[in-house]
This record gives structure tokens, C-alpha cells and sequence, in this order.
């Protein structure tokens, strides 16, 4: 098989192989839920529907790079109106998940986190996540473009799934952001060793995933969030 051939297989089962793996940790992480997943009566309407979308995003990003890998791009093309609506849907079910978080305290939060730090990062990862999206829909018909930022918005959004993992199969004492930039770190060490070059999507994209985090601390100290996220409760 010459290069030109081989390139776009390799490059077809990298991200097969990625969403494979995505779906793994989610799978995993989730699986400490079990028996709350399998009765949700306990669940408000509003944090089955985060659960849906979020699930629906992961699925949507299996179907859309198995379609790829079979060349039927025709569908994939069809399907991405779906995956547009979609992440606007996350958005906003998301952003008022967060707010009623906010709102109840207690266990609705991640433990040790205190609400105007909960909020800042749940806010910038939405933000980022619509930007990545947005930019990967934009630049539809730029496929390098369009795959690797999509790809970095699913990353970036695995962090209950991630955290939920390493606290149930790991005995890691590691942060939930700094696993989910070295998977980004992965993925982009692949790429950037098949093509002999780093790809301009994952600078820009990645620089984006890796400054959300310190630029949500940054804004969580200052002196008008607090009061912010206490309106916003």
C-alpha cells in the first residue's frame, strides 16, 4: 500500500480507535452509577436530560467517525445538522444543570469544590466547548479542521466520566483536567508523528482546552464572582 493510500486508512482507525476509547472511559466511569442508572427516580427531569444529551454527544461521535471510516460521508454530512442542534442542546441543558447545582449545594457538587469554583469551570468548559463546535461546524468543509476540533470538544467534555474512573479504577492522586490534556497530549503526539508535523487545529484547539481551567480559577477569585454565582443561585 503506498503512502497516499495509507495515510487516510491510518488516519480513518486513528480515530475509530479514538472514539473506541472515549467510549471506554465513559462506559467505565459511569459503571459506578450502575444501580442509580438503573433507577433514576431519584433524578430531577433536568439532570436526566444532561445525562441524555451528554450521552447522545458521545454516541453522535462514534456514529460520525465509523461513517467516515466507511465512506459514507454523504450521511455524515446529513448527520451533522443533528450534532449542530445537539451541541446547542448541551449548552443550555448544562448551563441549567449548573445553576441548579449551584443552587441546592451539598452533594449536587463535586465534594471539595465550593460553588464559585464549580461554576467558573463549568461555565468556561461550556464556553470552550461552543467555541471548539462552533469552529469545527464553521470549518465543515476543511475536514483536517473540522475532525480535530471536534475531537478536542468531546475530550473536553469527558471530565465526570474521567473523574469517576480514575476514582474507581485507579489509585491516582491526579486532577480530572490534567488526565483529560494529557489524553488531548496523546492525540496530538499520534497525529503530529504520522503527518511529521503539528497541525495548526491542535495548537489553536488544544492552547484553547488547556488555558479553560487557569483562566476559571482566575475569574472564580475575583472579587464579583462570588457574588455572581450567589445571584445566579
Amino acid at each position: 500500500m503506498n503512502t497516499a493510500i495509507a495515510r487516510p486508512v491510518a488516519e480513518r482507525r486513528f480515530y475509530v480507535g479514538a472514539a473506541i476509547g472515549i467510549v471506554i472511559v465513559v462506559l467505565a466511569g459511569f459503571s459506578i452509577d450502575l444501580d442509580l442508572l438503573r433507577d433514576m427516580s431519584s433524578l430531577s427531569l433536568l439532570v436526566r436530560v444532561h445525562g441524555v444529551v451528554m450521552f447522545g454527544w458521545i454516541a453522535l461521535f462514534v456514529t460520525q467517525t465509523v461513517l467516515v471510516s466507511r465512506h459514507r460521508v454523504d450521511w455524515h454530512r446529513r448527520l451533522g445538522i443533528f450534532g449542530a442542534a445537539l451541541a446547542a442542546a448541551i449548552v443550555i441543558a448544562d448551563t441549567a444543570t449548573v445553576v441548579n447545582a449551584a443552587r441546592l449545594g451539598g452533594n449536587h457538587l463535586p465534594p471539595g469544590i465550593p460553588v464559585p469554583l464549580f461554576v467558573a469551570f463549568s461555565f468556561f468548559d461550556l464556553l470552550s466547548f461552543a467555541i471548539l463546535v462552533g469552529s469545527a461546524v464553521a470549518l465543515r468543509a476543511r475536514s483536517a479542521w473540522h475532525k480535530r476540533l471536534m475531537l478536542l470538544a468531546t475530550i473536553l467534555v469527558l471530565d465526570a466520566a474521567l473523574a469517576r474512573f480514575i476514582s474507581a479504577y485507579t489509585s491516582w492522586d491526579l486532577d480530572v483536567s490534567i488526565a483529560r490534556d494529557l489524553l488531548i497530549l496523546v492525540c496530538v503526539a499520534i497525529d503530529t508523528w504520522r503527518y511529521r508535523r503539528l497541525h495548526p487545529a491542535f495548537v489553536a484547539g488544544g492552547l484553547l482546552v488547556f488555558v479553560t481551567d487557569p483562566i476559571a480559577g482566575w475569574v472564580a477569585a475575583l472579587p464579583m464572582w462570588a457574588p455572581f454565582c450567589a445571584w445566579l443561585s
